[in-house]
C-alpha cells in the first residue's frame, strides 16, 4: 500500500459512494506504545466533538491504525475547517508534539463503497491495481463477496486516492476468523474463482494487515 498524500477526488466523481475516511498509521516510539494509545484517546475525544467517527486498532506490526470517517467528502471538508481554527486541537497538538510518542508512517484518503460489518477482528488484503483497472478489480472483488460472506467474513472495499484497492474482511473473533480461513482452504467455488481471476490478473497483492479494533 503505496503513502498517498494527494487527493484525486475525480477518480471518484462518478459514483455515489457515501462513505469516507481518513487512514493515519502510527507507529510508537520504543516504550511509548501507551503513550501513544493515550494521545489517540484524547485525539479521539476532540475528533468526535467535530462529527468524526473515529475507529482505533492496532496491527500485526504492532502500529496504530487512527482511522476518522465521515458520511461524505463535505462531511470531511467541514471537519477540516473546523480543526484548522479549533483552540483546543491546537493545543492538544503542540503539547503532544513536545512529547512524541510515535512516528507518522501513512496517510490516505479511502472511500468504501462496501461497508464491512464493524468487528472486533479485520483481515485487510491491500492491492495494487493497474493503472485503468480500478473498477474490474472492483468487480472481481464484488463477484468474491457472496462466497466470502458464505465462508462466515463479513467483506468490504475500500479504495484510496491512488485507485488501489483494500478489500476487508471482518470477524468476531479470531477463532471465528480460524473458521473461515479452513473452510476457504477447500472451498471447490473459492478455488475455481481464484484460478479464474490469476489467469490474467489485473492487481498485485502488496500487504496483507491483521488488525484488532481497540
Amino acid at each position: 500500500m503505496r503513502n498517498a498524500i494527494v487527493v484525486c477526488l475525480a477518480l471518484f466523481a462518478a459514483q455515489a459512494w457515501s462513505d469516507v475516511a481518513q487512514v493515519n498509521i502510527w507507529a510508537p516510539y520504543p516504550g511509548k506504545a501507551a503513550q501513544m494509545y493515550q494521545n489517540a484517546a484524547e485525539a479521539k475525544a476532540i475528533h468526535e466533538k467535530h462529527g468524526a467517527t473515529v475507529t482505533i486498532a492496532q496491527d500485526q506490526d504492532l502500529n496504530m491504525h487512527y482511522v476518522v470517517s465521515f458520511k461524505d467528502w463535505i462531511q470531511y471538508g467541514k471537519f477540516s475547517d473546523a480543526m484548522a481554527t479549533s483552540e483546543e486541537w491546537q493545543a492538544f497538538w503542540q503539547r503532544i508534539s513536545s512529547d512524541s510518542a510515535a512516528d507518522l508512517t501513512q496517510t490516505f484518503m479511502i472511500n468504501n463503497p462496501v461497508v464491512a460489518t464493524p468487528k472486533p477482528v479485520s483481515m485487510v488484503f491491500s492491492w495494487d491495481v493497474d493503472a485503468g483497472r480500478t473498477a474490474d478489480f472492483i468487480s472481481i472483488c464484488e463477484g468474491a463477496m457472496p462466497i466470502h460472506k458464505r465462508l462466515g467474513a463479513s467483506p468490504g472495499i475500500n479504495i484510496d486516492e491512488l485507485g488501489n484497492v483494500h478489500y476487508e474482511l471482518t470477524f468476531d473473533s479470531w477463532e471465528a476468523w480460524g473458521n473461515y480461513t479452513t473452510k476457504a482452504a477447500t472451498d471447490e467455488e473459492w478455488s475455481a474463482y481464484v484460478a479464474k481471476h490469476s489467469e490474467n490478473p489485473v492487481a498485485t497483492l502488496s500487504k496483507v494487515w491483521r488488525i484488532n479494533t481497540m
